[in-house]
Formats: C-alpha cells, sequence, structure tokens
C-alpha cells in the first residue's frame, strides 16, 4: 500500500535529492505511478514548482495524425513523434472521431473536437483527463474559431483560449463587416470581449494592423500559432492587406496585437513556414521549383532583424515525395530539438531532416511500414499538470460523459 513499502536504496539519500534529482527526471507517466508508492512523493510532485519543473525538462514533440477510418465518418489517430538517440518513436495519443481534429496544444494540454463539431474538450493526455471547454455566445451569420491557446503569466499561469468571431460570408468592401475577439479562461463560463478587427474605408494596400485583424486569423487547427517568447505568432500574407508578408504578434502578457518584420530576402518561394528551432523563431521558405529549402532565423527579436542559417538540398530525394500527382497541398514543416525538421509534400510520406539538412529517410510506423501521415503543426510536451478545470471529468460520472480520447502515453 502506498506510504507502506519497505526500505529501499532511496532511504538513504536526501528528500531533495530523490526529488530534485531522480524524479524530476522521470517521463511524465512514471510520475503519477510514483505518487502512488510513498505519501511523500505524491504531495512532492504535486506542488506547482515541480510540476512545472517537470513540464520544462520534457521534450516539445511535434504531432502527426494517421487517417485510422474514414468510412462512415472519419476517424483521426494522433500521434507524437520523437527522434531521440537516433531512433524514431510515434507514439499513439488520442483518438478523434465524426471528424474531429485536434483545435489546440499548450504545455501538455490539448483542446480536440470531438463528435460533433461544436463540442470542444480541453484534456491531458497523461492523466487522462477532460472536460467540456466553454466558447462565446453563438451570433447569428457568424461562426467561432479558436485562433490560439496560451498561458497568461499575471493571472499566475492561467490558461486562456483566443477565440475569433467572423461573418459566415466574407465581404472586403462592406464597411460594417466586423471580426470580433474574445478571450476565455480555461474553467471559466466568462467570455471576455477584447476588440474587434474593423476600419473606415477606403481600404489600404499598406501594411495594416486593424486591416489584418479584420480579415481575421486562421483557425489553430490547420495554421497554430508559433509559441515563442511569450507570444503567439502567425505568418500573414498579402490576404491581409499586407504589400511584403509580414508577422502577426500576440502578446499573451498584455493580450494585444501588433505586426513583426519577416526576413527581407526571401525572393520567389512556394510556401513559408513560421517555426520555433532551438528557442529561435524561424522561418523556412521552400524554392518554387522544389529543390530547395532556405532556414533564416531571428538575430535579434526585439530589432525584428534575420539571418541566413543554412539550406536543405531536396535535389536527391525520391520525386514521388515531391509531388503527389492525385491532389495538391501546401507543403507542412515541424521542427525538433537541434533543428531537427520533418517536412511533408505529399499526403503519404513525411521526410526527416538534420540540423544540415541530410535527408534521413521517411517517418514509418513502429513495425517499419510507411503509412499515410499529415503533419498537424501542433506540438506536444507531456505535463502532470492538472486540467484547469473546477469540475473535471470523472470514471464514475458515466463513460458517456468522457469521450473515448485516449489511446497512448
Amino acid at each position: 500500500m502506498p506510504g507502506t513499502g519497505g526500505a529501499t536504496v532511496l532511504d538513504d539519500l536526501s528528500e531533495w535529492i530523490v526529488v530534485e534529482e531522480i524524479l524530476i527526471r522521470l517521463p511524465p507517466k512514471d510520475i503519477l505511478r510514483c505518487r502512488a508508492v510513498r505519501r511523500w512523493w505524491h504531495s512532492a510532485t504535486s506542488t506547482d514548482k515541480f510540476m512545472l519543473d517537470h513540464h520544462r525538462r520534457q521534450p516539445l514533440l511535434p504531432m502527426l495524425s494517421q487517417v485510422v477510418d474514414p468510412q462512415p465518418q472519419e476517424a483521426r489517430l494522433l500521434f507524437s513523434f520523437d527522434a531521440g538517440a537516433g531512433q524514431q518513436k510515434l507514439c499513439p495519443v488520442v483518438r478523434t472521431y465524426d471528424y474531429g481534429k485536434l483545435q489546440a496544444a499548450c504545455d501538455g494540454l490539448l483542446i480536440v473536437s470531438h463528435g460533433s463539431m461544436t463540442d470542444e474538450f480541453i484534456c491531458n493526455p497523461v492523466t487522462r483527463k477532460s472536460a467540456r471547454l466553454a466558447k462565446p455566445l453563438a451570433q447569428q451569420g457568424y461562426y467561432h474559431q479558436i485562433i490560439g491557446f496560451y498561458r497568461h503569466q499575471p493571472s499566475g499561469g492561467e490558461f486562456r483560449v483566443l477565440w475569433i468571431s467572423s461573418p459566415a460570408i466574407y465581404n472586403a468592401y462592406n464597411t460594417n463587416y466586423r471580426t470580433f475577439y474574445y478571450v476565455i479562461a480555461a474553467g471559466s463560463d466568462n467570455t471576455r470581449y477584447m476588440r474587434q478587427g474593423c476600419i473606415p474605408q477606403p481600404i489600404s494596400s499598406s501594411p495594416s494592423l486593424e486591416l489584418a485583424l479584420r480579415r481575421g486569423l486562421p483557425d489553430s487547427s490547420q495554421y497554430p500559432p508559433v509559441h515563442h517568447r511569450g507570444g503567439l505568432h502567425w505568418k500573414l500574407g498579402k490576404y491581409h492587406g499586407c504589400d511584403a508578408d509580414y508577422i502577426m504578434v500576440f502578446n499573451t502578457s498584455a493580450e494585444k496585437f501588433r505586426l513583426m518584420c519577416r526576413p527581407a530576402r526571401l525572393g520567389n518561394c512556394l510556401q513559408e513556414s513560421l517555426l520555433e528551432m532551438n528557442d529561435t523563431l524561424a522561418l523556412c521558405s521552400i524554392s518554387s521549383d522544389k529543390h530547395t529549402i532556405d532556414v533564416w532565423v531571428v538575430q535579434d527579436y526585439d530589432a525584428e532583424t534575420w539571418s541566413f542559417k543554412h539550406q536543405i538540398n531536396l535535389t536527391g530525394v525520391d520525386p514521388s515525395a515531391l509531388v503527389d500527382p492525385e491532389v495538391t497541398m501546401i507543403p507542412r514543416m515541424a521542427a525538433l530539438s537541434e533543428g531537427v525538421l520533418l517536412i511533408q509534400f505529399t499526403r503519404r510520406r513525411v521526410l526527416h531532416f538534420d540540423i544540415d539538412g541530410k535527408f534521413l529517410g521517411y517517418v514509418k510506423s513502429k513495425d517499419d511500414q510507411e503509412i499515410d501521415l499529415w503533419v498537424t503543426n501542433h506540438y506536444l510536451r507531456g505535463s502532470v499538470i492538472p486540467l484547469p478545470l473546477p469540475h473535471e471529468m470523472r470514471d464514475e460520472d458515466g463513460a458517456s460523459q468522457e469521450p473515448p480520447f485516449f489511446v497512448g502515453l
């Protein structure tokens, strides 16, 4: 029974060594097991400081999805991808049904839609806890989307969800066109209206924060923002009213938007991806002929200056991995630690490159088989941090009330 186990070699060590040098290094799932061994281990690993320090030690892993049952209603299996010690590892995390999808991720917590697309749940795949997420009240002729998920440090690390409400039909020349931005703290039903994106006519083609906000920011399920230096970052384009591409930044402490410059010498390219690589904001541009990928990194974040990092050569890659004859898709990229990249040009293959741009092969299943995978642009960092909710859904509440998300970890 917990707290009554026999003596172990750990009994000869001081408590701070056991906690700060041993338990802190364990994977999140093992922390949960240790809590059932001894009462003081449970107490020591349940403090805010321990959980945060332990979380920071976990690797930041990109998430990949696979359609496992397209009929009658699409079901997806979501994996975390790890390439530690030179070994590829796909770990199943959650499964979504009825066109459900991963909406957002932050500090080990996920927001997942399930069943009806009007239902969103916040969950921790390590602790296997989940609960329904509050959303803004519906407005006639408008639809709601999650565009960001973050921690608000001035409130003590409160988890908050950034929503946008846009007209169902977009009309750039309608002077009454409005987009509304809302913030809801996880665990609360209180919706806080933040601002609206609207500007007077005529629409200017010069870079404009208000115009970009009026056009709206993308749904985070498809194009999640990059978390970096306490901000959420989205790459903007001409659709947002900018002659040159800019980066939209949302300061998660002040909860204010601003525009940031991107590299000025990108030239003609097929696609650009904004990433965080080795704790630095990076922008990867794919040449229009798909022969090279240029990697730029922020040299001075405050001065908004960029420097060229290196180039990835794709000429030696199998052409079938670069062009899908059945469908045209926008290339997707994800970064691992030490600058390792995952790049996807087709539905069937995800390419794996090292820091020097060397092709390492394709991402495969556990039995070394190629499977159809999709780079989600979301990341998971394992955590034992509890859900920020007043009432978690528990087993005794009935199995029908808790979606069958959890399949791994």
